[in-house]
Parts: C-alpha cells; sequence; structure tokens
C-alpha cells in the first residue's frame, strides 16, 4: 500500500494507430452497409448529430454516424472483446455465404426479439463495466493527488451544473469534478481551481476557481470538451453515494 502512484500522457496520433483506428473504421462501416443492403440485420450504432446532448445509440437499423461522419457502423472487428461484434460476425458470414438470399439464412432474422434482448443486454453489461473502469480511474488519480500533496489544477470548464456549479476536466490529470466560483465563464474557458481535501470513501474532491487563465470572454476547446461530456463512453466517475442503516441492531459478528 506504499507504491507511489505515476500518471503519465498517453501518446496519441502515432501513424500506426491513425492507420488502425481507420482500417477499423472502413471494415465496420462497410461491412454494416454491406448488411443493410441484403437486408440483414445488424447490431448498429449511430449518432444523428453532433448537437449537444445527442449521443450514441445503438439499435437494429443502419442510421448515420454523425460522430465518425459515416453512414452506418456496426461494430464487428473485435469479436474476442464485445459480443456484439461476435454477433455482426455471424451475420456477415451469412452475407457471404449466401449473397442475396442472405436475410433467409442468417442466425438472427429481422425484427428479431432475440437480437434487441442482446442489445439490451450488453448496453447494461457495457455501461457497468465503463461504470467500474472509471471509478477504478479516479480512485488512483485521487491517490495520486494525495501522495503528490496536489492542491490546485488547471481545468477547464465543461458543463454548468446548476446553482453556481459547474464540472470541469482537469488539464494535466484523467479528473473531472465539480466547481464553484465560475460564473459567468463561458464553456470551455480555462480555470486555475483550489482542491478540497480527497474523499477517497466517496471517491471526491471539489475544488473553488481561484483564478480564470482565458482572456475575459474567451473560452478554449467548448465543442470537444461538451461532446466528450456528452458522450455515453466517456461519462466521468462521479462521487459514490454511501447508504448506511442506522436502524441495523445487529451484532457485527452474528451469523
Amino acid at each position: 500500500g506504499d507504491e507511489t502512484v505515476v500518471i503519465g500522457t498517453r501518446q496519441r496520433g502515432a501513424p500506426l494507430d491513425l492507420m488502425v483506428a481507420e482500417a477499423m473504421i472502413l471494415a465496420n462501416s462497410t461491412w454494416g452497409q454491406w448488411m443493410a443492403q441484403l437486408g440483414v440485420p445488424g447490431i448498429y450504432r449511430s449518432q444523428a448529430s453532433l448537437a449537444p446532448g445527442v449521443k450514441v445509440r445503438m439499435g437494429t437499423k443502419a442510421l448515420p454516424h454523425a460522430g465518425i461522419g459515416v453512414p452506418s457502423y456496426a461494430w464487428s472487428t473485435s469479436p474476442l472483446r464485445r459480443y456484439t461484434d461476435l454477433v455482426n460476425q455471424w451475420q456477415i458470414i451469412a452475407c457471404a455465404q449466401h449473397g442475396a438470399t442472405a436475410a433467409l439464412a442468417a442466425p438472427f432474422k429481422p425484427k428479431d426479439a432475440e437480437l434487441f434482448s442482446i442489445i439490451s443486454g450488453f448496453d447494461a453489461a457495457y455501461s457497468a463495466y465503463n461504470g467500474v473502469q472509471s471509478s477504478m480511474e479516479r480512485y488512483w488519480t485521487l491517490r495520486h493527488v494525495q501522495q503528490h500533496s496536489i492542491e490546485e489544477l488547471d481545468a477547464s470548464l465543461v458543463k454548468e451544473m446548476g446553482a453556481g456549479t459547474w464540472l470541469v476536466r482537469a488539464d494535466t490529470l484523467p479528473l473531472m469534478f465539480s466547481v464553484m466560483g465560475a460564473n459567468h465563464l463561458p464553456r470551455g474557458a480555462r480555470v486555475r481551481v483550489k482542491l478540497s481535501d480527497v474523499d477517497l470513501m466517496a471517491l471526491d474532491v471539489r475544488g473553488t476557481v481561484i483564478a480564470q487563465l482565458d482572456a475575459e470572454g474567451q473560452g478554449t476547446g467548448t465543442d470537444e470538451a461538451e461532446q466528450e461530456a456528452e458522450d455515453e463512453d466517456n461519462l466521468p466517475a462521479g462521487p459514490v453515494s454511501i447508504a448506511v442503516d442506522l436502524n441495523d441492531s445487529t451484532p457485527p459478528h452474528a451469523p
């Protein structure tokens, strides 16, 4: 328990990463459109627009994905990691084997109730997994803040929560938290924040804005910050609600 938590910057944008990402987008989009053309149902991800609050949805219809900029997008390239990809690959194999009659031979037929059940079950499991992953990352980040006695952070305003409270994203740590004192500042504005004490039990830390780092009235990164906050795949872990039954009179060692 005495190990030092080290947080580094993950490098993005390397040529190999870009090649892999673009190849996966091409495959998922191409295969998704192919299934749709043959009338074979699949599990698609879609986003109607890039407007704030418009989230990515899962369904059986080949609808556009505005965030990626493709007419349809069906997760298919990671069958060992996601069950939805395995289901889509079963459907794609039927397309390859049967062509125009694939809809009659595919494991899942149009309007198949089992396909909707798979989507519902995957959504629940995927949300639970992301919740655990986010909470774990938040715990170790807060441990890092404690160990290094970090009292102030630079952050960007992401979303107004009401009652004078804003959600902010730290510039140098994978951490989102609420702050007070950001009245009349625009989304995306960069601020200096003084942190409160860290609560590892509740995974909580709060802050107070002590300075604005941007020129007056100028925000930076508004669209990117807001889009990340609204995407359900990137919802930040927040404080944990702890329920204690004060009326529980059961002895601690009772069977």
